[in-house]
């Protein structure tokens, strides 16, 4: 039994990388409405975040998400292919079938959400692998007879069993979202990760998560968290949320992003002494063993983009590490 904190509401990425091959998950972004853009998030984005609590309902568990059959769904995406699904006994999830468009970008966000509890990291949604009856989703999602259905139709089909493969998340109530990707919070918190720089006491948890966030997403080669909307944060919580993550875990990355990612990285000075601790636990076997397996005999990433992680994860370190041979881990660790 799996059980979690969250409810997850989908927002997804809205640009293409460019230069990516034949071996790449597909390409095709996401978008879905961002209800309340980012919910009006105060001058800064971050008015009234408290400390993370368990909703009053109590822990989610995601054994239903794994399990229960689908009553009805809407399409949320605009260019993408997902679902707003809610199953019997009530549940609300996102689902990212595998599409012709999306090809099978949805394992990303199964990836990241397991190399995110690998590393310690609260900050990536559950993500879990479900298969459908292709005809049982298409009649929650009404067919013919709605634009989801057809939607559903079009772009998915059963595989040899009848079923349709993706990614369930759980839907979470009252996101907003979090402009570190805008200006002026862009510069502003950039600032934050800055040797000496002076971190007021109430950005000090935002600050460090947002130094994880790039390494994090350094480590999955995720072109698209900085195109807007895929940054997040639940109201009355403190627990910046790296969602939307199907644009990870790429065969190979797709350069120019990867690029830019590293830049990022190499430019701050202050890291999380936890998240460096638990990124210097890992090996190749330990992160080949937290990926896992998609289905029983079906390795959830190829060896290739393993082999990938692990060169991407030795580079961080590598950085880090020589940031802290020449300022000491004091300067350098700084957060929690």
């Amino acid at each position: 039994m799996i059980v979690f904190t969250w409810v997850f509401t989908c927002a997804c990425a809205k640009h293409e990388p460019q230069g990516t091959d034949d071996r790449a998950l597909q390409r095709e972004a996401e978008s879905t409405p961002l209800a309340s853009a980012a919910s009006e998030a105060a001058s800064d984005g971050l008015a009234d975040a408290k400390p993370d609590a368990e909703s009053d309902a109590g822990p989610e568990d995601l054994t239903d998400l794994e399990t229960r059959p689908p009553v009805w769904g809407k399409s949320i995406g605009h260019t993408s292919v997902v679902f707003k699904v809610k199953l019997d006994g009530g549940a609300l999830a996102a689902y990212k079938p595998a599409s012709h468009r999306g090809g099978a970008r949805y394992k990303g966000e199964i990836a990241a959400y397991r190399l995110a509890r690998a590393l310690g990291l609260p900050n990536v949604p559950p993500a879990l692998a479900r298969d459908f009856r292709w005809t049982e989703l298409s009649a929650a999602l009404g067919g013919d007879g709605t634009d989801a259905g057809k939607l559903f139709k079009d772009e998915t089909s059963g595989d040899e069993r009848g079923n349709v493969r993706g990614a369930i998340i759980p839907w979470i109530e009252h996101l907003t979202f979090v402009p570190l990707d805008a200006e002026p919070l862009r510069s502003s918190s950039r600032g934050w990760l800055e040797a000496n720089a002076t971190v007021p006491d109430d950005k000090k948890k935002l600050a460090g998560q947002l130094s994880t966030m790039i390494v994090f997403d350094y480590l999955t080669g995720n072109w698209d968290r900085w195109s807007g909307g895929n940054i997040g944060m639940q109201e009355g919580h403190d627990t910046l949320l790296f969602i939307d993550n199907d644009g990870a875990f790429f065969d190979p990355p797709p350069p120019a992003p990867l690029a830019k990612q590293l830049a990022l990285l190499k430019e701050d000075a202050r890291y999380s002494r936890s998240f460096v601790t638990a990124l210097r636990s890992l090996d190749s076997e330990s992160t080949r063993a937290a990926f896992g397996e998609l289905r029983p005999g079906e390795p959830l990433l190829s060896a290739h983009v393993l082999e990938g992680v692990e060169v991407r994860r030795r580079t961080a370190l590598a950085i880090i590490e020589a940031k802290v041979a020449s300022h000491g881990e004091r300067s350098v660790l700084v957060f929690d």
